[in-house]
């Protein structure tokens, strides 16, 4: 994730440049572990079948590494790299290619800004919900476009909040949603990329080779009730929460609700709540 993490301040969330990053979802032990849930089966399965054996491909944002290990596996014996930011994700993301005994997986601290691969070197770039981060992807486009070979494959996998599923306006999931999309939108993000993703890719020069919406959601009670388990840790524990109390945007009592109101949502079989993903295949034009 392109993001660093920043101390709990009063008043309104910082803006971001490239010399100091404030990531909105943070490093908490429940945002790590929803990073953590993510697989290349799940998350990159539309990319998936345009790998081959052989193929050495780059992860950029690649937080602790479940999806890297995995796009390992499809390119084995080439290799996959994961670049992020945090160095505490890659010392993460090291540990978990070590206990899978992936000799062919390799992780890096840097910057989708400056990409430490060589120009015209790999045969296909990764990225899940890393373009969100920026209201101008433009330079990452360009970088990631830098380092793939001629008729090199992206594919991308980012998120639109305003284009997601509540059962009402004041389900308390969505509190969790909107504030974290204003997060996302104070630090110069654009939380609603999805719809923007395919324009993007085919205005960075490349050829789009698909592009479709998917929702993300929970179908079954358990997978329910474990979805806004998580959702209630991570209010608990995320920064952005913090800061939108210091900025206004709820109240102490309203925040000190919400996690009552996230058990009761669980267990109610009529709540219904998806998130819009938007999931793009490009290759660079020879």
């Amino acid at each position: 994730m392109e993001r660093q993490n920043c101390d709990k301040r009063s008043g309104p969330l910082p803006k971001l440049n490239t010399d100091g990053l404030v990531y909105a979802f943070g490093y908490s032990p429940a945002a790590v572990g929803m990073m953590e849930s993510r697989t290349a089966e799940a998350n990159a399965d539309f990319f998936l079948p345009h790998l081959s054996k052989g193929m050495n491909i780059v992860d950029i944002g690649c937080g602790p590494g479940s999806i890297t290990v995995g796009l390992a596996e499809a390119v084995n014996p080439g290799t996959a790299t994961g670049i992020d930011i945090e160095p505490s994700q890659v010392s993460l993301a090291r540990e978990r290619a070590a206990e899978m005994k992936l000799p062919n997986c390799r992780f890096e601290v840097g910057s989708v800004f400056e990409l430490p691969i060589p120009d015209n070197s790999v045969d296909a770039v990764f990225g899940h919900t890393i373009l969100m981060q920026f209201q101008n992807p433009e330079p990452v486009l360009d970088e990631v476009k830098r380092i793939l070979r001629p008729g090199g494959l992206v594919g991308f996998r980012e998120i639109d909040f305003g284009a997601s599923l509540h059962s009402s306006e004041d389900d308390a999931i969505r509190v969790v949603m909107s504030l974290l999309r204003r997060s996302i939108l104070e630090n110069d993000g654009n939380p609603d990329i999805g719809r923007r993703l395919p324009a993007l890719v085919s205005q960075a020069g490349f050829e789009v080779i698909s592009a479709k919406p998917t929702y993300a959601c929970s179908s079954t009670a358990p997978e329910r009730i474990g979805m806004y388990n998580v959702m209630k840790s991570l209010w608990e524990q995320a920064v952005f929460v913090a800061e939108a109390e210091s900025a206004g945007w709820l109240t102490a009592e309203e925040r000190s609700a919400l996690p009552d109101r996230l058990a009761e949502e669980a267990n109610d079989p009529g709540r219904l709540t998806g998130t819009t993903y938007v999931e793009v295949v490009g290759r660079t034009v020879a």
